[in-house]
């Protein structure tokens, strides 16, 4: 029996290489809907996918000979992953996979706020230069809490620790923690000692605006906040006004809690107050959503995912 896998985000080619070298058929579909494939034929065994669409219980339910689910990626909240279980189909991510690039790019955006770089780049251009306003701070200096220590987290302190900061970390779901010297405290003593705070944890119902009000007071002056996780686990209007009252001094954003299932905000014309204000604040520095796009994360997803995948196939035999 031949068995079929599709994949219907984009995949680095390494991923069809081994899965044909290991016996299985893959066919690439990447202009398809949930709908259209809702009505393929029950024919795969496999789905590899990123953020195409929301792979839910009628979406699951039209193949009920799937076996496994393959997410390029680490969030899986657009997958129905109980029902999914109940079908008996496994649910696989790769979020180990585009971990590193996280990290580089949290690095960045803390290297480009603390070193001034965007808003100097900007006055030099229009004839300004002004070293003393551009003095920077080191990161060594700093006291940087991290919340959320799986994957990224621990990869964002691999990327730190040659600066020597003092790293806090906090992750609800774990106890115990040892690792790289970091200190594992509690989230109010994080939110009182931190001069930064990344957030790397996972989007969860538990987890939906667990950045707001309450948590932004609890927050020293000035705090500088680094969001590569997910968008809807910070709240936006009150973001907004923590800035305003002077408690986050500045806010480098990756991710926006505006984003579709595809990871795409609104077109300009449809923004709200809170986010055309958000784009216009210059205490905040926004990208798109790139933290983890590099062709080497993409890469490791693909060779990461193609092992889970031979180790359930091995298990289901």
């Amino acid at each position: 029996m031949v068995r079929k896998v599709l994949i219907v985000d984009k995949a680095d080619p390494v991923l069809t290489e081994l899965l044909e070298g290991a016996g299985f058929s893959c066919s690439t579909i990447l202009n398809i809907t949930a709908q259209q494939y809702i009505d393929l034929p029950d024919e795969y065994i496999g789905l590899v996918i990123r953020s195409k669409f929301s792979v839910d219980q009628h979406v699951i339910a039209s193949k009920p000979g799937l076996k496994f689910i393959a997410r390029l990626g680490a969030g899986m909240e657009h997958i129905d992953t109980t029902f999914a279980s109940q079908q008996e189909i496994v649910c696989i991510s790769t979020p180990e996979g585009n971990a590193p690039a996280v990290a580089q790019h949290a690095l960045a955006l803390l290297l480009n706020n603390l070193r001034h770089i965007t808003e100097a780049n900007q006055e030099v251009r229009e004839g300004l230069w002004l070293r003393e306003k551009n003095k920077g701070r080191e990161i060594g200096s700093l006291t940087i809490g991290i919340i959320g220590f799986g994957n990224t987290g621990k990869a964002f302190v691999d990327v730190l620790s040659p600066f020597n900061p003092k790293i806090l970390v906090y992750d609800k779901y774990k106890n115990d923690i040892i690792y790289n010297n970091v200190q594992e405290i509690s989230l109010e003593y994080l939110l009182e000692q931190s001069d930064v705070i990344s957030i790397h944890i996972n989007y969860i119902r538990d987890n939906h605006f667990f950045f707001n009000k309450n948590i932004f007071e609890k927050m020293r002056k000035g705090t500088l906040l680094i969001n590569t996780s997910r968008g809807a686990v910070l709240n936006t209007f009150d973001l907004l006004n923590a800035i305003d009252e002077g408690i986050i001094a500045h806010a480098c954003l990756d991710v926006l809690e505006y984003e579709n299932v595809n990871l795409q905000i609104p077109p300009k014309a449809e923004w709200d107050q809170t986010l055309m204000h958000l784009t216009e604040n210059v205490n905040v520095t926004l990208t798109p959503h790139i933290a983890g796009q590099t062709p080497e994360s993409e890469k490791r997803h693909a060779l990461i995912a193609f092992r889970k995948i031979i180790e359930t196939m091995n298990v289901r035999r």
